[in-house]
């Protein structure tokens, strides 16, 4: 229980969820007012299509009413050509119109208007009176009768055409409050339409011009932060930026650097103490020899000894003892921090002078060099660049056979300048060739090992490059690439 108790209390907090629930509701704010936007729309088209359905059965209505109206005006023009002709046919036509009255205003029952519905009574009494105006069927008299009653019959002719026309208005009138309905819900479905896409747009710009500021910038930050620490530089904090999520990842930024660097400490620490470790090692193993020599003639040697054999014995010693300290100055000349003085050289001039030194030295005597150089001008510390020459060219003259020149070539590139230093010796294995430079690896006899570690990094601090090319049995080919304005510097 206490371990698991103790799992829970170590585990990192829930960052809030901030940009989630700005995210939920934008989007389901823009999702509500675009449902509320639609069910609205639906509403109004579905009331649109039942007044518009209204209006097909009120059309039919219409022609009902017109078909009432005409019916009521043929009976009385019936009735008034029988009376005024005398001919009983027409009240046959009467009795038809009537029939037609009758239907009409069956069918237009259910369509007249509840405040019009008074006038359908007031319509069937009107017409009864009308019909008891007309004589019966079999009557001779017809003429004679209908002139008597002809003031009756235009009255109430008169009374029901009115009545007929205005439930034919009525119906015409609620077919017209039906487009108007129609009309208005098509311009508020528009309205409300138009509104609502224009809340949509709204919504969506200021939600993602939030998100924008939320997210965005924030991740900028963020991705500034980690371009940095891939450069290196675990110093940079992230800081608090954004909130919720956006503001626990860059505080996990910040903890991740401060790791890194404390990794890159050790990781430095580490490879320092194996430098060092690596150095005493080879600085040992160089001097042991020597060393061993020294002492080995210290016990050995007798006051009695004739003076040739002492003599040899001191001539030894002293060799030793200056090897010796030709490590010790190598050493100091790898390890030590050597500020560039620079000056323009004419490379020409300098190199033949440094070939002079080389062949008046004891390196050099009998040692013949050829040099093929073209001039130009460089900026280089002559002290330091004249040291890498000479441990080339000294190299290159011990491994070459007797009476072989060592060639010295100078070529002006344009923006750099190029020394190569070319032996016919027996050439560098190919697995000892990527090794050359580190310090303290030797196949002679009596070096340190430390000469061409001290070329490269004298080379470097002028900007420049140094690399070998060779073949076991056909001798090597030292080149040195410099930049003609080189910054000074110091080696590291």
């Amino acid at each position: 229980m206490g371990h698991s108790s103790d799992a829970r209390s170590t585990r990192p907090e829930a960052p809030p969820r901030h940009i989630s629930r700005e995210m939920a509701l934008g989007f389901g704010t823009v999702s509500l007012v675009a449902l509320a936007t639609c069910g609205l729309l639906l509403l109004l088209i579905r009331q649109v299509s039942a007044l518009v359905t209204g209006m097909t059965a009120e059309e039919t209505a219409i022609r009902q009413g017109s078909a009432l109206a005409r019916a009521v005006r043929e009976q009385y023009i019936h009735l008034a050509r029988a009376s005024v002709e005398g001919d009983a046919r027409h009240l046959e036509h009467f009795r038809h119109w009537q029939a037609e009255v009758r239907e009409a205003l069956t069918k237009l029952l259910p369509f007249v208007p509840a405040a019009e519905g008074w006038r359908v009574p007031a319509l069937g009494q009107t017409l009864e009176a009308l019909g008891n105006e007309v004589p019966p069927e079999g009557t001779r008299q017809v003429p004679g009768t209908l002139a008597a009653s002809h003031p009756a019959i235009a009255r109430l002719a008169d009374e029901a055409s009115a009545q007929a026309d205005a439930l034919a208005e009525a119906v015409a009138s609620r077919m017209a409050h039906s487009h108007v309905l129609a009309t208005q819900a098509t311009q508020l479905g528009l309205l409300y339409g138009g509104l609502g896409a224009f809340v949509i747009v709204g919504l969506s710009v200021g939600f993602t011009l939030r998100l924008r500021h939320s997210v965005l910038k924030p991740l900028g930050a963020l991705t500034a932060a980690a371009q940095r620490f891939g450069s290196g530089a675990f110093e940079a904090r992230v800081g608090a930026v954004g909130r919720g999520e956006l503001r626990a990842l860059s505080q996990a930024f910040d903890r991740m650097a401060e790791e890194l660097a404390e990794r890159q400490r050790r990781v430095v620490h580490n490879e320092r103490m194996a430098a060092i470790g690596h150095l005493a090692a080879g600085v040992a193993h160089e001097l042991n020899n020597p060393i061993g020599i020294i002492r080995g003639y210290l016990k050995t040697m007798e006051a009695k000894e004739d003076p040739e054999t002492l003599e040899e014995e001191l001539r030894i010693l002293d060799e030793e003892a200056g090897h010796c300290q030709r490590i010790a100055e190598d050493l100091l000349a790898y390890a030590r921090p050597a500020e560039l003085r620079c000056e323009p050289l004419r490379m020409k001039a300098f190199v033949e002078e440094t070939l002079r030194r080389f062949a008046e030295s004891p390196d050099g005597r009998g040692r013949p060099v050829v040099a093929e150089l073209q001039d130009g001008t460089l900026l280089a510390d002559p002290t330091r660049l004249r040291q890498v020459l000479l441990n080339l060219v000294a190299n290159a003259a011990q491994v070459s056979p007797p009476g072989v020149p060592v060639t010295v070539r100078g070529e002006d590139q344009g923006e750099t300048y190029r020394l190569e230093v070319i032996d016919r010796g027996p050439g560098i294995a190919l697995e000892d060739q990527g090794r050359i430079f580190e310090p303290f690896f030797t196949k002679r006899r009596g070096g340190s090992g430390l000469g061409l570690s001290v070329c490269l990094g004298i080379v470097q601090a002028h900007g420049g490059r140094v690399q070998v090319v060779s073949r076991e049995g056909e001798g090597s080919r030292f080149e040195v690439v410099l930049p003609k304005h080189a910054a000074a510097g110091g080696l590291s």
